[in-house]
């Protein structure tokens, strides 16, 4: 048994890829793990409320736009990265433009955010005035996320794409303890507001300790100057279009919690914790996988053979397709008891457990399809082939809102997460008919 193991050790260490995946599915799991302990400290601490309904909000609110590029310079970096290592650019004035750029251009956005807020909101919401001005206080104590959150992003990248990919998994459990640490501490005396500056305080935490890892390993040295050079501009070009994707998607999340608002007290809140619930599978089983994967296949892309993607992308997704599938019978058979240990304790209202359980099985029946559009949409970004991203975003999104308002109406908040399932399904179809489309055509050429 333990030369078995020992074989089977010194296998995975002869194996980079396979090693990586592994170790930073690891760090993964301990950085988004505390990170997914707030929504139940969140939910003991504060229950379900017309408070807890306008923080939810009001975070969605601002994710709408961090999240526009949260997740897209993160990974968009990568290829360019790998591409500027193999010719032997400046790395540091690359991803120092990057963030001076973003620094910019978001620092406008987020006293717009603040500007248009309070008239906005009193359209499209039917919270009272009391909530509304609630919102937009904790619009304005949040608004520093914009910046934060996207400059904690294109770091992030920036490490991955040098492999040193612990740092950047872990690094959101850095954020969660100073979080948790500051709601706990100010709680009592600041309310719901404490939740606010545990968000901000806990990423600026993380940048620094992000910013601290690249300076230890002398990776490059970032340096500003606003010039958009050649390579500059194409990555902004590159980049637009998921982010115009990301609009869509962000679009799509706030909308449906707007609906929510529609139908009472809590079910803006239901929905989140919800959500956070299922996002728990989403980033454990696919977060290490996926950047691993980004990374090597980008270096592999631009250094040696750009023939073999495809063959490696479809054995990845027959893979990931069996593993995401017994993954999600085996949450959905055990979400009873999952529910409960999560949500069944402290000033959460017990009688609304099972209405969670409801809608987080709606939620997990996307999980497959998720999981294979993942793999799809990081092979289009090592191709800088992103714009069919966007279109496949945009119309996933239409998806999305049309089976809204039809569910809604018999399945109430239920309805609003089949909704984002049955919008998931749409997108993976329409990634893979794009795929062997664009592939028919390359062989035929």
């Amino acid at each position: 048994m333990r030369n078995t193991f020992s074989a089977l050790w010194l296998k995975l260490r002869t194996r980079p890829l396979i090693w990586d995946t592994f170790t930073t599915s690891g760090w993964n799991a301990v950085g988004r793990g505390v990170g997914f302990l707030i929504p139940f400290f969140v939910a003991a601490w504060f229950g379900v409320t017309a408070e807890t309904d306008a923080f939810f909000y009001a975070y969605g609110v601002i994710l709408i736009f961090t999240g526009i590029l949260y997740s897209v310079v993160g990974s968009v970096i990568i290829p360019y990265i790998a591409e500027a290592k193999a010719n032997n650019e400046d790395v540091g004035k690359f991803v120092g433009g990057i963030l001076e750029i973003s620094g910019v251009g978001l620092l406008f956005l987020s006293l717009l955010v603040i500007l248009l807020s309070k008239p906005v909101l009193s359209i499209v919401t039917r919270f009272d005035g009391d909530n509304i001005n609630l919102l937009f206080y904790l619009l304005i104590e949040m608004s520093p996320l914009i910046i934060l959150l996207v400059w904690t992003s294109i770091l992030s990248g920036a490490l991955n794409a040098y492999k040193k990919f612990a740092f950047p998994a872990v690094s959101p459990a850095i954020r969660a303890v100073i979080n948790l640490l500051l709601i706990w501490i100010f709680k009592d005396s600041l309310g719901i507001h404490a939740i606010t500056l545990g968000y901000v305080g806990g990423e600026i935490v993380r940048l620094i300790a992000l910013l601290s890892i690249i300076r230890y390993f002398n990776l490059f040295k970032i340096s500003f100057s606003l010039n958009f050079e050649p390579k500059l501009i194409q990555f902004l070009i590159t980049a637009s279009y998921p982010v115009i994707g990301m609009i869509a998607i962000e679009f799509g999340s706030i909308f449906n919690k707007t609906i929510a608002t529609w139908l009472g007290e809590g079910s803006v809140s239901l929905l989140h914790y919800a959500e956070k619930l299922y996002m728990i599978p989403v980033v454990l089983f696919a977060g290490g996988l996926l950047i691993t994967l980004h990374s090597y296949w980008s270096e592999h892309y631009y250094k040696l053979d750009r023939n073999e993607l495809k063959t490696k992308m479809k054995r990845t997704i027959k893979i990931v397709a069996l593993l995401s599938l017994l993954l999600t019978l085996f949450l959905i058979f055990l979400h009873k008891p999952i529910v409960k240990l999560a949500f069944g304790r402290g000033e959460f209202d017990q009688t609304k457990l099972s209405k969670v359980g409801n809608i987080w099985i709606c939620y997990l029946l996307g999980f497959v399809p998720y999981s294979i559009s993942r793999i799809f949409i990081r092979v289009q970004i090592i191709r800088k082939n992103t714009k069919v991203i966007m279109f496949n975003v945009i119309y996933g999104t239409i998806v999305n809102i049309l089976f809204c308002l039809i569910l809604m109406r018999y399945l109430k908040v239920e309805g609003i997460a089949l909704a984002s399932t049955i919008a998931l399904y749409f997108e993976v179809i329409y990634m893979g008919i794009h795929f062997y489309k664009y592939e028919k055509e390359k062989s035929d050429a």
